[in-house]
């Protein structure tokens, strides 16, 4: 029985990817525990932890955007 082996070129675009969704999830908690510090420091509760979530969502996914935009270039 003969096994299937991907292609190099294949592994290495599910690594980028891989690695942009460990991104995404980073950046995400990193803007919602800026957004904790920065309430507990000003005492206006989830002001800051909302906004954080939110631009800490948006920066996760404008690069996993990036990648995705420039590997459909690459196919085309």
């Amino acid at each position: 029985m003969k096994r299937y082996k991907p292609s190099r070129k294949l592994l290495a675009r599910i690594t980028r990817i891989s690695a942009y969704s460990f991104v995404l999830v980073i950046m995400t908690f990193l803007g919602l525990y800026g957004g904790l510090y920065l309430d507990k420091v000003t005492n206006m509760a989830p002001n800051f932890t909302l906004l954080g979530l939110v631009i800490g969502i948006i920066l996760g996914f404008r690069g996993f955007i990036q990648e995705a935009i420039s590997e459909r270039r690459r196919e085309s």
